[in-house]
């Protein structure tokens, strides 16, 4: 059984710069059967000076959009990883804002089992020295689509996934809040693991056993799902002494609040119907947690600490 290893909320990575498009990988974009290492400035995990990983490449065996999709595929000529490394990279031409973007992409893997990958798709930033991840998502080899919950620390489970079939996987993001989709059915909400604008796009492997596809890329290129509200119509704050966390709404009145832990657990739901709330939280244990706000059929996520 392979090890499972959980990625830390400051995992550096090598990057350089991004910008709004959709990438679906075929010959009208410029691409070409084959390695894409060089393709439309792509590249792939070096193996020494001059040298890289070869089994990466564009391929007319599955596609959702077009007729190519992006293979990122099990190296034979080395072994498995500590974590995804190994895959192709891009770094865009114009940093996107963090504050507010979607993204989405098409994925299939091919083996799920004990000695499978794990496949990972990854938006990273720069704080000018060192690069951090900044949105995860990984197709693990158990057969679960994860994010890194609010905390960073771990992973909270979003949908899972059956080999050989497609999965479609789009992210909303407002300043830090994130809205997960699988298949346009909302997921899972969290947080942005980083504060970084947006730069280069990693797309990854352990090589472990098994190969995965990605196609139909696109980067602020689809209508929110979500309207979120401005900072001047809602508020919140954790009242410590009385254990309580208060809402406020000069919109219009609140409709529910469903509050998770960072593991993604539902660990309390409540109606409402006042532009004023207060919630109780004396029974939840002290920690991080997430609070999905919904007002006038609209909802945004709030992170804060009980304590």
């Amino acid at each position: 059984m392979k090890k499972i290893t959980l990625l830390i909320t400051c995992l550096a990575v090598s990057l350089t710069a991004i910008s709004q498009q959709t990438i679906s990988f075929e010959a009208s974009e410029g691409f070409s059967l084959g390695d894409i290492n060089t393709q439309n400035g792509w590249e792939t995990t070096s193996t020494g000076p001059g040298t890289f990983v070869t089994n990466q490449e564009i391929t007319d065996a599955q596609a959702t959009d077009g007729t190519y999709s992006f293979k990122f595929g099990n190296e034979p000529a080395f072994p498995g990883q500590e974590g995804p490394v190994v895959g192709g990279f891009y770094d865009f031409a114009t940093p996107i804002p963090h504050s507010t973007f979607t993204v989405s992409f098409d994925m299939l893997a091919t083996q799920q089992d004990g000695t499978g990958a794990d496949f990972r798709f990854g938006l990273t930033g720069t704080d000018g020295t060192d690069g951090y991840y900044v949105l995860v998502v990984d197709f693990n080899y158990l057969g679960n689509i994860n994010v890194l919950n609010a905390a960073g620390d771990a992973f909270q489970i979003i949908g899972t996934w059956t080999a050989n079939t497609w999965y479609n996987v789009r992210a909303e993001v407002s300043e830090t809040n994130v809205t997960f989709f699988v298949n346009d059915v909302e997921a899972g909400q969290s947080v942005l693991i980083s504060n970084y604008d947006i730069e280069s796009l990693r797309v990854v492997h352990d090589n472990y056993g098994g190969d995965a596809y990605v196609d139909n890329i696109r980067i602020n290129d689809e209508d929110l799902s979500v309207i979120d509200f401005s900072n001047n119509t809602f508020t919140h704050n954790y009242n410590k002494s009385i254990k309580t966390l208060n809402l406020e709404s000069s919109a219009a009145a609140m409709t529910s609040v469903e509050i998770y832990s960072v593991l993604g657990q539902n660990v309390l739901t409540k109606s409402l119907n006042a532009t004023s709330e207060s919630i109780d939280l004396s029974s939840l244990t002290d920690g991080v947690y997430l609070a999905k706000v919904s007002v006038d059929g609209h909802s945004e996520t709030i992170k804060f600490m009980k304590n």
